[in-house]
């Protein structure tokens, strides 16, 4: 009986049988105790013809005879079955057995602390790694069993003497030591086995031949080896290697933590003594929808090619690169591709085609760029903004975090460029005359596209290419794949711009959620607009106001330092306050307050800071701090707030504010028709329009010239009869149905 630290009395007896030849906690308590090493198991799997009982059966198929062996010879105590891990081939699922069987060892015990010392200098990625999972694998390090019995890989180079008296082995270490071992050595050769084997070595002390072992190398030698080996080093290329070694960054999946990246830091360190790699950035795992290891005796992966062919290789790329970081495992599925190939690479491609179709009518010439300081606020902005985001791109791609400089990507693509700078760019692209503001603009987009296709180049290569090829000019290279990386202009880069543009847009949303709560469109404009803030404030949106006019849809917006004139102030009794101070009283002087003018009780609080209520021959006095102040909006005034300003709104919609609203609602379900009969943006119509209200007649009436503008047509006619057209559809606007009829071609 000997002790061992891995049996515990946690379960079972705490007693265990061992046999060192069959497993590595066994093998390593009899080298402890010096116990023999019986193997009774041949390669295969069976016995061997000493276990006269069970010889050449599997060992496994052979237990239920030993149990009932044991149980007839009296020896056995009790059988019960319980579950504990076990290794099964991932192959075929068979049962797998410890082998105690003679190998080469590299005896990495003698260099742990090397081992150790040398990972400190190494960045992984995630950090934890680096003394986690790594760390404690070197920190136990093992000796290394290099040699493999099997037929292919690269044969072990030692040879052993034959000569049972000199039994003098070598371990050749390349072509021209073995040529002067080998006895005719071929000039065209092959080293592996079998050729190799059928040299004849002389043995360098008696000329006797020599056998080769005949093991071969673990695989995982070789791989440990590619730093050095790719360049044929140290037999040529020794100033490559030197400037090459240790390689910036090597890049693979989490459970080669313990197998490439530990054969390369270990090889490493007996030969130079440094680590191989500067970087190492591990990789999660690919899961399926479940959250489960793909594979393929599940069946639960996802064909990669039916990937390709539906939603691309750019979609995919983008998905994978942008759902997680590349340490954590991602789940794979198809509708997470389709998701990514509409959010992110169609709104790509969508806003460029904006931009190409506008350039193109146009006739735009990127060689005639307005200069930047000429531009508008909005064109200033997007270019501060494409800055930031390469500024935070390049912090992201230094510390591996290719998952965040993705997301910076998509932020600026969605948010920033085509839902509010591509959005609030478009009107002036309708101008027919070619104006400063437009090729502004056009130079912006060209340049921001220029920039972006080749920001995302590494992550979508196939779409930024096809987007260059169409940007290019002569001068430039011929593929946006043989261009520098963007860099940062940080001139560019206006922070008081940002800040002013962020306060424009918080404004947007909150004025855009207040008149949906008032129940006033969009479309319909308002007379006028209050906007109370600082003057610090004030000064950092004043040359914006234009996007906030045209968003919120107002004629006017003003600055004021107080809200005063447009609410008025009333008082609340604070109930939790003064029940506990009045008692018995207290409602009473409810019904007395309730009774009160709250404004002119707010007044006189203000005033004098109390009030004298007499109860029951008793005067009741009440401080200011007894009342909550409640604001109320005067009639015809909404308001709503961002964190540094407030918006109130006019809401007065007059007969000719109305107008204009119902004309906006009409351009939209034209532009709508445009779209179904998918005519070109320059393509001119020919639109009539019957309105069953004479009221609304009147009012498209007065505003059909712009109508007519705004939708290309060449001609608008209000119909008393059914309209005709190309697409005839009918609209319920305002409670009221319009029928609408447009022809292409104006004919």
């Amino acid at each position: 009986v000997v002790l061992a630290d891995f049996v515990t009395m946690d379960e079972g007896t705490g007693i265990v049988h061992i046999a060192p030849a069959v497993g590595e906690d066994d093998y390593n308590v009899g080298r402890k105790y010096n116990l023999p090493v019986i193997q009774l198991v041949k390669p295969d799997g069976t016995f061997k013809d000493e276990v006269e009982l069970w010889k050449g059966r599997f060992v496994k198929e052979a237990d239920p005879d030993i149990i009932k062996y044991l149980e007839e010879k009296g020896l056995l105590e009790g059988v019960r079955n319980y579950s504990h891990e076990y290794p099964f081939c991932w192959r075929c699922g068979s049962p797998l057995l410890y082998y105690a069987m003679d190998s080469w060892f590299i005896a990495m015990s003698q260099v742990q602390q090397d081992l150790l010392d040398n990972n400190e200098q190494i960045n992984w990625y995630p950090e934890h790694l680096k003394h986690g999972r790594f760390g404690d694998f070197i920190r136990d390090v093992k000796d290394w069993a290099l040699s493999r019995d099997r037929y292919w890989g690269t044969p072990l180079p030692i040879w052993t003497c034959e000569n049972k008296d000199c039994k003098y082995q070598i371990c050749i270490g390349s072509v021209e030591e073995l040529k002067d071992l080998a006895e005719d050595f071929p000039e065209e050769y092959d080293l592996h086995k079998p050729f190799v084997d059928e040299l004849v070595v002389r043995c360098p002390k008696c000329n006797s031949r020599m056998k080769r072992e005949s093991e071969v190398i673990d695989c995982w030698y070789d791989s440990g080896s590619a730093f050095f080996a790719q360049w044929h080093y140290p037999f040529e290329n020794q100033e490559l290697f030197k400037k090459s070694f240790p390689v910036d960054f090597i890049c693979e999946a989490l459970d080669q933590t313990r197998g490439w990246f530990y054969s390369l830091l270990a090889i490493s360190t007996f030969l130079f003594n440094k680590p191989p790699y500067k970087n190492v950035l591990t990789l999660g795992l690919v899961l399926d929808k479940d959250n489960q290891k793909m594979s393929k005796s599940k069946r639960n992966y996802v064909d990669p090619m039916v990937i390709l062919d539906n939603e691309g290789a750019d979609a995919l790329r983008w998905y994978l690169i942008s759902a997680n970081a590349p340490w954590n495992s991602t789940r794979f599925y198809e509708e997470a591709v389709k998701e990514t190939l509409a959010k992110f690479i169609l709104t790509l491609w969508n806003s460029y085609n904006f931009f190409a179709t506008y350039a193109a009518l146009d006739k735009f010439d990127p060689k005639k760029s307005i200069p930047i300081e000429k531009r508008t606020p909005l064109d200033r902005w997007i270019l501060s903004r494409f800055h930031r985001m390469v500024k935070e791109i390049h912090g992201y791609m230094e510390s591996f975090e290719t998952h965040k400089a993705a997301r910076v990507i998509e932020k600026f693509l969605l948010d920033d460029f085509s839902n509010w700078y591509l959005r609030r760019s478009r009107r002036r692209l309708w101008v027919e005359e070619e104006t400063t503001e437009k090729l502004s603009g056009y130079s912006t987009m060209y340049e921001v596209f220029l920039g972006l296709v080749k920001t995302i180049a590494p992550f979508t290569p196939f779409i930024a290419e096809e987007i260059y090829q169409n940007l290019k000019t002569n001068d430039m290279p011929e593929s946006v794949h043989l261009c520098d990386y963007v860099t940062v202009d940080e001139k560019l880069i206006d922070d008081e711009l940002e800040i002013g543009m962020e306060r424009i847009r918080d404004l947007v949303e909150v004025g855009r959620a207040l008149r949906a709560r008032i129940g006033i469109k969009v479309r319909y404009p308002l007379a006028e607009a209050t906007l109370v803030c600082s003057k610090e404030v004030e000064d950092s949106i004043k040359d914006l106001l234009d996007l906030l006019v045209e968003e919120i849809n107002v004629k006017n917006i003003r600055f004021d330092r107080n809200k005063d004139r447009f609410v008025t102030k009333q008082v609340k009794p604070k109930y939790p306050v003064l029940g506990p101070k009045l008692k018995e009283k207290m409602k009473q002087v409810s019904k007395v307050l309730e009774e009160m003018d709250k404004t002119s009780l707010y007044q006189q609080l203000m005033e004098e800071k109390e009030i004298s209520i007499p109860v029951d021959g008793e005067t009741i006095t009440l401080t200011i701090d007894d009342f909550e102040i409640v604001e109320q909006e005067k009639e015809n005034i909404a308001a709503t707030e961002t964190k540094d300003v407030i918006l109130l709104l006019d809401t007065t919609l007059t007969p000719e504010l109305e107008a204009e609203g119902f004309a906006r609602e009409i351009i939209r379900r034209i532009q709508s028709m445009r779209k179904e009969l998918d005519l070109n943006v320059d393509d001119k119509i020919k639109v009539e329009v019957e309105i069953p209200s004479e009221e609304k007649k009147n009012m498209v009436e007065q505003w059909k010239d712009y109508i007519a503008g705004e939708t290309r047509a060449e001609k608008f006619d209000i119909t008393t009869g059914s309209p005709r057209g190309d697409l005839v559809r009918k609209w319920s606007i305002d409670d009221i149905t319009v029928s609408m009829g447009i022809t292409s071609g104006g004919n």
